[in-house]
């Protein structure tokens, strides 16, 4: 894959169970994490005007365990997205840095809302040249 956005992260005792492999929950936290900086490397998340985005939905499939101080590249891409609507679906692809092993895939759909009314409005035009850089063919 040749699009997409890439983050590391080495994988800590907080990340892990008592029997060293890391738990599902940390999974949705580095992906969360890797959104996060994305955006803060695009852009300042405060320059974006409102209306700010919510996660409506996160997934995850597990194929191999991460260990301690496993070093965890999470690719993302848009595989989805529609402007009227005011979402976008970013896949994520979680992989073993010193191997390319792929551990885990997975997606979050992201939607932007007013805050005063609660109601989805359009993709801001900010946040629209983020996306066409980042889309893809699914991973």
């Amino acid at each position: 894959m040749t699009n997409g956005y890439f983050y590391e992260h080495v994988v800590t005792p907080k990340d892990v169970t008592a029997s060293g492999i890391a738990h599902d929950g940390s999974y949705i936290e580095w992906a969360c994490s890797a959104r996060e900086q994305m955006l803060v490397d695009h852009f300042y998340i405060s320059e974006v005007p409102p209306p700010r985005y919510l996660v409506g939905e996160a997934y995850v499939r597990y194929m191999s365990p991460a260990y301690l101080n496993d070093r965890i590249e999470i690719c993302i891409a848009v595989s989805d997205r529609n402007v009227e609507k005011g979402y976008a679906k970013l896949d994520f692809r979680f992989s073993r840095k010193a191997s390319g092993q792929l551990i885990a895939r997975g997606h979050q759909v992201i939607f932007f809302h007013d805050r005063q009314t609660g109601n989805r409005v359009p993709l801001p035009d900010e946040f629209m040249k983020l996306m066409e850089d980042l889309e893809t063919e699914a991973l």
